[in-house]
């Protein structure tokens, strides 16, 4: 809601300051022209990502090189572009290519009707404003994959067994659970929980990557050369004469943490889910109360038929 909410009113700034940004001067105009673009994508996006801010970035500039071509142009292209980083978010071809689509009309028609409205009335202006401001929401109708599990699935494609499947659980858990379930200081302890499980599975994804460009070439140089004499040059004292075997060991450990953490969070969740169900279990009350009422009416009725 929180997030929504500051989504509707960054478009609004930014289509109600950003055609009077020009009046500013070049400097100041632009400079707040690229605030408004990247506050609408940071919001859009509801994380704070490099991309999105990035194609906020782009998107005021594209804007403001085209709002004196078509106002239309300049609102689908500040839209779409800051809505892509929740594009890349949706899960299938054909979502994606829907969520582009109503960013871009709901960019085209808040634009033109904002530039429509340009010299008019305080009043016409404010109610012009919010309607442009519902238009850029509209493409949060598309549902879009959580930022993390997002990030997590993303990091599982990259690494192998088993972390590669336990990313997934984890990913599926994310988007499976309801945060509302849990108190807040709860709600606090799991936050942070899943900003370790995605630390974790960033190193784990970084060492893995590192091991297959370095591993190699360590490999080709234990390959000892020769020594004058024919022999092998002797080893430095002390030297790890298997890098591979303590790169596994590391990996070994990522992979435990990350089970560990994934195993954590599943179990919290279940519990949390379990309580609530427990409680609703014992919330009989107005079923009491109905029984009641309905032997009362019973023995009412055994009365009158008696009676007659």
């Amino acid at each position: 809601m929180i997030t929504r909410l500051l989504l509707f009113l960054s478009a609004a700034a930014a289509f109600g300051m950003g055609p009077l940004a020009g009046r500013l001067g070049p400097v100041v105009g632009s400079a707040a022209l690229v605030l408004l673009g990247v506050a609408l994508a940071l919001t859009a996006s509801g994380t704070t990502s490099a991309l999105a801010a990035t194609a906020g970035a782009l998107g005021a500039f594209a804007s403001g090189v085209l709002l004196t071509v078509s106002p239309a142009v300049a609102g689908a292209a500040l839209v779409a572009l800051c809505y892509a980083e929740r594009t890349v978010r949706v899960r299938t071809p054909s979502a994606r290519a829907v969520h582009v689509g109503i960013a871009l009309v709901a960019g085209a028609l808040a634009g033109a009707v904002t530039d429509h409205y340009l010299a008019a009335g305080l009043t016409v202006r404010v109610v012009v404003v919010i309607v442009a401001a519902v238009l850029v929401a509209l493409p949060l109708l598309v549902e879009a994959d959580d930022p993390l599990a997002h990030a997590l699935g993303e990091i599982a494609d990259e690494v192998g067994q088993p972390a590669s499947s336990l990313l997934v659980e984890g990913a599926d858990l994310c988007r499976a659970v309801d945060a509302s379930m849990l108190d807040r200081p709860t709600a606090q302890q799991a936050r942070k929980t899943w900003r370790a499980l995605l630390r974790l599975a960033q190193a784990r994804a970084r060492l893995a990557q590192t091991h297959r460009i370095a591993l190699p070439v360590v490999a080709d140089r234990e390959d000892k050369p020769a020594g004058d004499d024919g022999g092998e040059v002797a080893e430095p004292q002390g030297t790890s004469t298997s890098p591979r075997g303590h790169g596994d060991a590391v990996l070994k450990r990522l992979d435990e943490k990350i089970a560990a953490h994934v195993a954590a969070l599943a179990r919290m969740y279940t519990a949390a889910d379990e309580v609530k169900a427990a409680e609703a279990s014992l919330d009989d009350q107005a079923m009491r109360s109905v029984e009641t009422s309905g032997e009362c009416l019973e023995e009412m009725s055994k009365a009158i038929v008696e009676e007659v």
